[in-house]
């Protein structure tokens, strides 16, 4: 309470001693025409600064908001049993397998080095790997 009492007796005596009159001009006047190229750069420099923040705010809560999307996180799990796979993991496994087996089948066609025989029964134990 008392600081306030203070800073308005501390404003009022500036105020008073700020409008003498000096040559029909107000003391307040004079220290303005000084103080104005400084007062200015000052204006100029904070508000230039001030418009990097918020641009740099707009930025980062911009990257912030971005990096909230739930992202998706999958286990695959296997369970105990030899016979029991979790379905997505095997027929990724599966589209896998045949993906490697045609590149080899459409390798064995194409080759010169095996005999008509050779071709077959690598044809057969690629298609028995399928299964």
């Amino acid at each position: 309470m008392f600081s306030i009492i203070k800073f308005f007796i501390a404003f009022c005596v500036s105020f008073v001693l700020m409008s003498i009159p000096i040559q029909n001009k107000p003391i307040f006047y004079y220290l303005n025409e000084w103080a104005e190229p400084i007062t200015q750069e000052i204006f100029s420099s904070s508000k230039s600064a001030l418009l990097e923040g918020v641009k740099e705010t707009k930025v980062i809560g911009k990257k912030m908001f971005n990096n909230t999307k739930p992202k998706v996180d999958k286990i695959s799990v296997k369970s105990s049993s030899i016979n029991k796979e979790d379905e997505n993991h095997s027929h990724f496994h599966q589209d896998e397998i045949n993906s490697d087996l045609s590149d080899e089948i459409e390798g064995i066609k194409h080759s010169d080095e095996f005999t008509d025989e050779e071709k077959n029964m690598l044809n057969n134990i690629l298609k028995q790997a399928r299964h």
